[in-house]
């Protein structure tokens, strides 16, 4: 600024001399405009001219987010097969903590705290991810295994009005009848055998009213629908020595519309 101050006296003082010496009645060279235009160049503003547009760059995001392009699960793991935490929608932005690209997951706080996975397909990143660290996958979750429900008869197409209803037609038999018994003696001053038994079979009726439990012929006992076995015990003073004795037990289903067939089993008395 100083230099060009000087320089701006030495052309006032140069443009004096000039005139001074200049011959009259000619015309004198317009040395004088020349020198004065250029101290006011020299002397212009050489900021930015007025109405010029600047440009300012975006600034990127100092920490790494992320976006979806469409509602996306994140869970506990890098698969469906883990727990589900909760779902990022399109609009939502979170803070990216690591990330799995080898299974193209990334990991994000969770809103309700803790982390989770989300998986890179319809995901949009903002910022610098080199320094997002790796997480390795977590175990597998073991499957979690159903019971699988027993199954229903089919029943055979009939033309219309040609049975009564369902709830009508006598259930279908049990099926796989078998008996187990357990022998003890009770002591006394007349020893007794005191024999506890448990029928067991495979329930096949899907319209039964409950199950019937017949010994030697005679209804013995009852139980509800759904029902697979029954449990009693007998007692009894000691049989003569080789001589075996048996119950025969049956049991059938039953509804509205009757009784099925009865299988059976035979048990022996202890001895």
């Amino acid at each position: 600024m100083r230099a060009k101050s000087l320089y701006v006296a030495f052309s006032v003082l140069l443009m004096a001399i000039l005139a001074c010496n200049a011959p009259s009645g000619r015309a004198t060279p317009d040395l004088a405009g020349t020198i004065t235009a250029q101290a006011l160049l020299l002397n212009a503003p050489t900021g930015t001219p007025a109405g010029t547009p600047t440009t300012s760059l975006s600034a990127t995001p100092s920490v790494p987010e992320i976006s979806v392009t469409s509602n996306t699960n994140c869970r506990t793991g890098p698969s469906t097969s883990f727990d589900l935490v909760f779902t990022l929608n399109p609009g939502q932005t979170e803070t990216l903590v690591g990330k799995d690209t080898a299974d193209n997951y990334w990991i994000i706080n969770n809103p309700a705290g803790g982390t989770c996975w989300l998986w890179g397909m319809n995901a949009v990143v903002t910022g610098n991810t080199s320094g997002l660290p790796e997480y390795p996958p977590p175990t597998r979750p073991t499957p979690k295994f159903t019971k699988t429900p027993k199954p229903t008869n089919t029943p055979k197409p009939t033309t219309a009005a040609s049975l009564p209803p369902a709830a009508e037609l006598p259930p279908a038999p049990p099926g796989n009848l078998s008996v187990k018994t357990l022998c003890t003696i009770e002591k006394g001053t007349t020893p007794k055998w005191i024999e506890h038994i448990t029928l067991t079979w495979q329930d096949n009726a899907v319209n039964e009213t409950g199950y019937k439990i017949y010994k030697n012929s005679s209804l013995f006992a009852s139980v509800g629908p759904n029902s697979t076995q029954y449990s009693t015990s007998m007692s009894y003073p000691p049989g003569i020595a080789g001589i075996v004795t048996y119950d025969v037990f049956a049991v059938s289903s039953f509804n509205d519309g009757g009784s099925s067939t009865r299988p059976s089993v035979n048990v022996a008395e202890c001895h």
